[in-house]
């Protein structure tokens, strides 16, 4: 009852100040009129420039717009109430830093301003709001999104059929004789001649001068295409079968053998999760302001 008593007072209040100016719409104690939703109509596109992420539409009707100023007042209320205030120092730099980027100065921003049909004020807040609403989507909504690495995998797979996502990564020591010292009746036992010259310190006298090389930590999709398949089909603490390059014979301990994601599948990950999130965050947010909007006074009059 008080509160709607209050609510009388404030827009009769606002009545007798502005008597050409209808009121569109209020949350709590903050009236909207029907001047200030069609600026923003009006003012649409600088608006998506500076904050594409708010303003996402080209157009906007005065229902959408209330709405959305209504949503822009949860926002700063919420991160209020979380410790989160967008100072006029905080915009101030943030604006400094823009023209710095793009090598105006004052002058020259505010005669972009107006080219543009929106005053320095109208863009200060615009620029608030649009720091307000990174905070808020990654301090409110971002810990609401769960995406798991299966899921950026999947998707992954969908999009790049030819590639794998996965890759092994490997701990190899590379066992080398010159190619003219092993014998053509050897090259299919060589990796059993190494097994029991590595359990037992024996091995035949002809391959005594046999190299050994810690090849350290190795990722499967970084080496040759037949190398790669032949450490893929070799077990863990496992020799692998004979590989020849030029007039040297390899022969490789497979020390430790781990699943990890590709180069070509971490280059594309940070996209995929974008992806994902904006789809997931959009329904997230909507249910998000579906809910807190029970906890304020909002009157539509559109």
């Amino acid at each position: 009852m008080i509160k709607t008593i209050a609510l009388m007072l404030l827009l009769s209040g606002v009545a007798n100040a502005k008597l050409l100016d209808k009121v569109s719409g209020v949350i709590n104690d903050k009236v909207y009129t029907l001047s200030e939703i069609e600026r923003v109509q009006n003012t649409v596109n600088i608006r998506r420039e500076i904050a594409p992420f708010i303003y996402n539409k080209p157009n906007y009707n005065k229902k959408e717009v209330l709405n959305l100023l209504q949503n822009l007042f949860i926002i700063r209320d919420k991160l209020s109430e979380l410790g989160y205030v967008i100072s006029d120092d905080a915009v101030e730099s943030r604006i400094n830093e823009t023209e710095k980027g793009l090598g105006l100065n004052r002058k020259e921003l505010l005669k972009f301003l107006d080219s543009k049909g929106i005053s320095f004020n109208e863009y200060f807040e615009i620029l608030r709001e649009a720091m307000e609403y990174n905070v808020f989507n990654g301090r409110v909504i971002a810990p609401l999104v769960t995406i798991t690495d299966q899921e950026l995998k999947n998707l992954y797979y969908k999009k790049t059929k030819n590639k794998k996502a996965l890759s092994f990564r490997y701990k190899v020591l590379d066992f080398t004789l010159p190619k003219e010292k092993v014998l053509n009746s050897d090259y299919d036992r060589l990796p059993s001649i190494l097994e029991k010259y590595r359990t037992t310190g024996n091995i035949p006298q002809i391959y005594r001068d046999i190299s050994t090389n810690d090849l350290g930590s190795v990722a499967g999709e970084d080496l040759p295409k037949e190398l790669s398949e032949i450490l893929r089909e070799t077990d863990e603490k496992s020799f692998s079968k004979t590989y020849v390059k030029g007039d040297i014979v390899h022969i490789f301990y497979v020390s430790k053998k781990d699943l990890a994601d590709s180069q070509e599948f971490l280059q594309a990950k940070r996209v995929l999760y974008n992806q994902i999130f904006a789809k997931r965050s959009k329904n997230i947010t909507a249910n998000w302001f579906s809910r807190e909007r029970l906890s304020y006074y909002i009157l539509n009059n559109i």
